[in-house]
Order: structure tokens, then C-alpha cells, then sequence
């Protein structure tokens, strides 16, 4: 068997371990990111012009940011044990480390599903933003594209590697 064929495998018995897990966890573990994410939206509909010039307008969005990932990842590196009496949580790693994946594997399938995440929110981002940018009467920059490209994907992006790299 090739490596190509070995990290297919990998990473579908990660997929199939995150099935299982999600069908007890339900949609309740989409409720913050959701959320965050609805709030990361609405602030991407204030125009750059207007973020620039207030640094706590920014400071708040990469803040909000740095929770949408955090939570969207959450799901994928703890389990909670809801049928222990204390609910104790653990991380995914130590369940699957049993089984025959590596930790890159389980690395890169949950960096795919936060990507998955980030591009569907960076393109609803970049639509609000140049849309209430040309409804304010300014101008769409490549500036406009840059600061949400940059504060939706980028960023996220490289919050997520360092929380897998580090959880």
C-alpha cells in the first residue's frame, strides 16, 4: 500500500470517528461559532474607511474572530465523557491515537474542516463588505478584499494551526 492510499485511509477513519462523535453531540456544538460568526458579519458591514480609524473597532474583530475559531475547532480536538458522573473532558487525539492514524492526519483533516468554515464566511464577508462600502458611497478597493480576506481566512487560518499544533 502507497502513502497516498495509507493517508486516504487515515483520513477516512478520522471522518468516521467525527460522524460518530457528532451524532451525540448534535448541533449544539454549532451554536457559538454560529453565533460569533453572526456577530464577525455584521462588524465585516462597517467599511474599512470607518475600521481604520478606530483601533477598537479592529481589536474587537480579531478578537471575535479568534473565538469563531476556537470554537469551531472545539468540537473536533474535546470530547466530553457524558457518561462519566463528573463529565470529564479529553481530547480527541487520546481516543484516536489508538487506532492506526498518524497526528498529521488528524491534524490536516481538522485544519480541511475549518477551512471548509472559513471560506464560506470570508466570501459572505467580502460580499457585506464591498456591498456597504459601495452603499456608503465610497469606493471598493482591493483593500476592501484584503482586510476581510486577511481578518476571515488568513488569520483564522493560522489561529487554528497553532491551536492543533498546540492541543
Amino acid at each position: 500500500m502507497d502513502n497516498k492510499e495509507r493517508a486516504r485511509r487515515e483520513r477516512e477513519k478520522i471522518r468516521e470517528f467525527d460522524k460518530e462523535l457528532f451524532r451525540y453531540t448534535g448541533q449544539v456544538a454549532w451554536f457559538l461559532p454560529g453565533l460569533f460568526s453572526f456577530i464577525v458579519l455584521v462588524m465585516t458591514g462597517i467599511p474599512l474607511q470607518a475600521v481604520i480609524t478606530d483601533r477598537g473597532m479592529a481589536a474587537t474583530c480579531v478578537i471575535m474572530v479568534t473565538w469563531v475559531t476556537y470554537f469551531v475547532l472545539q468540537p473536533y480536538i474535546n470530547v466530553t465523557d457524558s457518561l462519566m458522573q463528573r463529565q470529564k473532558k479529553s481530547g480527541t487525539w487520546s481516543r484516536l491515537k489508538f487506532l492506526p492514524v498518524s497526528k498529521g492526519a488528524y491534524r490536516r483533516v481538522r485544519e480541511g474542516y475549518l477551512f471548509r468554515y472559513l471560506w464560506k464566511l470570508a466570501l459572505a464577508g467580502c460580499i457585506i463588505q464591498c456591498a456597504m462600502t459601495a452603499l456608503d458611497g465610497g469606493t471598493v478597493t482591493v483593500w476592501n478584499f484584503l482586510y476581510v480576506v486577511c481578518m476571515l481566512l488568513v488569520y483564522p487560518l493560522c489561529m487554528g494551526w497553532l491551536l492543533l499544533l498546540t492541543g
